[in-house]
């Protein structure tokens, strides 16, 4: 039982309703025998995964809809631009937002398709389906269906070569230093978001930032968005100023990974 609950507990977190989906099916589960304990925990775990899919596929987006969120997009098509970076965040339905948002996010993905016929804009972590104040861990503010994290555009260091994916497997936390240290945002000033991960960043040696199409995504949003959230030293190499670009302040996590929007 503590097992049960922990994992209750750990998809609630991840998932918001990955818990009351493993509650919901466990009387199936128990229903499953095996010869061996192994066996048996295989075969649950398998049956627990499709009731989950189905839900996620099915019943989530129904229900969500009548809640008044939508899921974004987990595949791009031409009508489309627009899927995550990662297919985990649809998995993990972590890619739910209003109508209204949905349409601004689109919108936009359609205008940088237009202007970068070769690219997609990829997002991360949105919000979950259900609940204003529920919240997405470890974000402070993606609980009410308007916020959006959308990953940056990348081109090889080497060659300035374009590529349309995201070098960092979950599209967060390769970090584009600040080009010296007295331009460094917080240096004096410590949090728990503020991670700086350096043990992963020689990973992504092999890439940089996307300078021309991470300014033409970021200017499209700023002519659409309440607010955007970007660390200052990035606002200034990407030469985009507006009113509603703002820093996010040295207690959330830091913003020279992602493009943070919202409606």
């Amino acid at each position: 039982m503590p097992g049960y609950l922990l994992a209750v507990l750990l998809l609630t977190a991840l998932t918001q309703v990955g818990g009351l989906v493993l509650l919901s099916g466990l009387p199936l589960m128990h229903l499953i025998r095996a010869t061996s304990v192994w066996q048996q925990r295989l075969w649950r775990g398998l049956a627990f995964l499709l009731v989950y899919l189905l839900s996620a596929i099915a019943i989530v987006p129904a229900l969500a809809q009548l809640g008044g969120r939508v899921p974004l997009p987990c595949v791009a098509n031409k009508a489309s631009p627009l899927q995550p970076a990662n297919f985990g965040y649809c998995l993990l339905m972590r890619n739910y937002v209003t109508p209204e948002t949905h349409a601004h996010l689109l919108r936009i993905a359609q205008q940088f398709r237009q202007a970068h016929p070769d690219s997609t804009v990829r997002y991360l972590d949105a919000n979950f389906p259900f609940w204003n104040g529920f919240p997405l861990l470890p974000h402070l503010s993606h609980k009410d269906g308007r916020k959006v994290d959308l990953a940056f555009f990348y081109q090889r260091k080497d060659t300035q070569t374009p590529v349309d994916f995201s070098p960092a497997w979950l599209g967060y936390w390769f970090y584009e230093q600040p080009p010296s240290h007295k331009e460094a945002t917080c240096q004096d000033k410590q949090s728990w978001l503020r991670w700086d991960f350096a043990w992963l960043q020689p990973r992504y040696a092999a890439y940089e930032i996307d300078a021309t199409r991470t300014r033409s995504l970021l200017q499209l949003l700023a002519n659409d968005a309440q607010k955007i959230l970007l660390e200052p030293h990035l606002q200034a190499r990407l030469g985009v100023q507006a009113t509603n670009l703002k820093f996010q302040g040295c207690r959330a996590a830091r913003h020279d990974d992602h493009i943070h929007a919202q409606w």
